[in-house]
């Protein structure tokens, strides 16, 4: 009786472990899938779509507060 129990456990055991995709909502065909509208989304938003491979400085700014907190965070990282 012992050894039938162990091998129906085996059996089951082998039998579903190829069935991840059936378990995982995201494998299953006709489920969602991502599309990239989310990158689109932000791309048709940007004022300027070249931005979004390489920004632009402030015309205006003297870049001293953006290097100051960078200077902080080199520094922080680099006291350990």
């Amino acid at each position: 009786m012992r050894l039938a129990a162990f091998f129906s456990f085996c059996v089951l055991t082998l039998s579903l472990s190829g069935c991840t995709g059936a378990f995982d909502p995201y494998q299953r065909p006709g489920n969602w899938a991502e599309t990239g509208a989310a990158n689109e989304d932000i791309a048709q938003q940007a004022a300027n779509p070249s931005d979004l491979i390489n920004g632009q400085s402030d015309p205006y700014s003297k870049g001293a507060i953006a290097s100051y907190a960078i200077d902080k965070v080199t520094i922080m990282t680099t006291d350990k």
